[in-house]
């Protein structure tokens, strides 16, 4: 079966960051909630609408 290097990555900064929290919601959410507050963690926030691409850019060399 194919391995995906990413998600094998993924899963095991899952797993470490669940076991750090002993594997308890409640305090993984504690603790995702206490990061937002500081003012050291950047969130983004995709509330908002997309911003609107620019057109493509064509090559001169294809001209």
């Amino acid at each position: 079966m194919y391995q995906d290097e990413i998600l094998t990555e993924v899963w095991r900064n899952r797993d470490a960051y669940a076991a750090l929290h002993h594997h308890s919601l409640a305090e993984m959410v504690a603790d995702l909630r206490a990061r937002q507050h500081r003012r050291d963690c950047k969130l983004v926030d995709r509330r908002g609408g997309a911003r609107p691409s620019e057109p493509a850019r064509t090559s001169t060399a294809e001209a």
